[in-house]
């Protein structure tokens, strides 16, 4: 009877909490204008404070000139990474048509291939007039001669517009008078042409270019306008940070709780920051020495997205894949290296390096991670990705202080066992996973 009233509180609870956690997912979701710059500033705040409290505590400061000049610091940072966005997105913008150009080469030349390997079937021959059955067959005069063989897949990207009208093979206008067409032989075109089949290509590559240039110049308009988004958004940021800090009271002792999130989460960021920095440096440097073109573009990447835990550093090391294939079509090993030494040292850096610098850390399991980066990132975007790790940590943080919310505390750890001290006298090990 006590084990199945234990069952219903605990079935009971477990209701509620899940009830409670939708309707506080819809709440969040719903006033994401606010809530997103209310909880940056509360990070940024978490973050500059020990600055606020170095000018009032050591240099004895009033906070009347403290302040300003923490909030100084914040947009200072704030400034340099919409530069780095701004300066990586305009370098996008200014090589896009190069690339589409040398794409659509790049397509002609596969096709051409493919074309000389697996040629079109030849259509069969027409019908003689009045029914009498098929024409008779062509004399070997008459019989076209087969394409020529392709050339290499050279690609060239940095051709001036006469170079790449050759490469492309357009040919210039005539310079006949209008209406004289010389042929060779005294053979008009149309005597030429008559009879033979039309040859059309079986892809259209201009075509594909043309969708490409409109999806790039999509992605480029949505990353400006979610960059003029954070710009406002950083406007309420700035106002939340400046009223934060007016708020606080640097010689007020915070509790346990308090503390273990706050020093957590400057432990997390100040790591990552260096550890992405270095990231950053390391990528440009290694794609400028393999003569990559966007080696400044993909540094800038690294650093911002090796924050997003566990698929940032994912992405960032297979970005550069489309721009490596069209630029070291002759080198296939260039391409290699453009995806290996960035990966390894995405690896050796996040996988090695970080995990002993940050010891027990923000202590979440990599599944835990995943789901937060889902579930924030479902609610609040690309910020939302960027504040998972540390949002969650501090949830687990919370939950550690109530006994009926440990266990899913201990589950966001990966800490699945049980620890024989706490099952009473009288408990099987069933009773006491459940909570009272």
């Amino acid at each position: 009877m006590v084990h199945e009233h234990k069952e219903q509180n605990w079935l009971t609870t477990a209701s509620l909490g899940i009830i409670a956690a939708v309707a506080l997912a819809m709440a969040l979701g719903y006033t994401r204008p606010v809530m997103v710059p209310f909880v940056v500033a509360l990070f940024i705040v978490a973050l500059v404070s020990p600055v606020e409290d170095f000018q009032v505590k050591r240099l004895r400061l009033p906070r009347f000139i403290a302040i300003p000049v923490t909030l100084l610091v914040v947009m200072a940072v704030i400034a340099l990474v919409f530069f780095l966005i701004a300066q990586a997105i305009t370098t996008i913008v200014s090589t896009a048509g190069e690339y589409s150009n040398s794409f659509e080469y790049m397509a002609n030349k596969l096709i051409e291939t493919v074309e000389y390997i697996y040629p079109k079937a030849e259509p069969e021959p027409a019908a003689a007039p009045n029914d009498t059955g098929p024409l008779p067959p062509a004399t070997p005069k008459d019989v076209r001669k087969a394409p020529p063989k392709p050339g290499p897949l050279v690609l060239y990207p940095m051709l001036d517009e006469a170079e790449r009208a050759a490469v492309l093979d357009v040919k210039p206008p005539s310079t006949a008078p209008p209406g004289e067409v010389h042929e060779p032989n005294g053979i008009s075109a149309e005597v030429i042409q008559e009879g033979l089949p039309k040859k059309t290509p079986r892809i259209d590559t201009q075509q594909i270019v043309k969708d490409l240039k409109n999806y790039v110049f999509n992605i480029v308009t949505n990353a400006f306008g979610t960059i003029l988004g954070l710009i406002s958004s950083m406007l309420f940021v700035v106002i939340f940070v400046l009223f934060l800090l007016l708020g606080r009271n640097p010689y007020t002792t915070h509790s346990q709780v308090y503390s273990d999130v706050v020093g957590k989460i400057r432990k997390y960021v100040g790591i990552k920051i260096v550890v992405s920095a270095s990231t950053g440096i390391l990528v440009w440097v290694t794609l400028t020495l393999i003569g990559l073109k966007l080696a400044a573009v993909f540094g800038i990447l690294a650093f911002l997205l090796n924050f997003i835990p566990s698929i940032g550093s994912i992405i960032v090391t297979f970005l550069p894949v489309p721009i490596a294939v069209v630029q070291f079509q002759s080198s296939p090993w260039l391409i290699v290296l453009v995806v290996a030494i960035p990966g390894g040292i995405q690896n050796i850096l996040g996988n090695i390096i970080e995990p002993k610098l940050q010891g027990e850390g923000l202590n979440l399991h990599p599944v835990t991670i995943l789901l937060a980066l889902s579930f924030w990132g479902l609610l609040w975007g690309i910020v939302g990705m960027f504040l998972a790790a540390p949002i969650t940590a501090a949830i687990r943080i919370v939950l550690m202080q109530f006994d009926m919310l440990r266990p899913i505390a201990k589950i966001m750890a990966g800490d699945f066992t049980k620890s024989p001290t706490s099952i009473r006298p009288g408990e099987t090990r069933s009773d006491a996973a459940l909570p009272e």
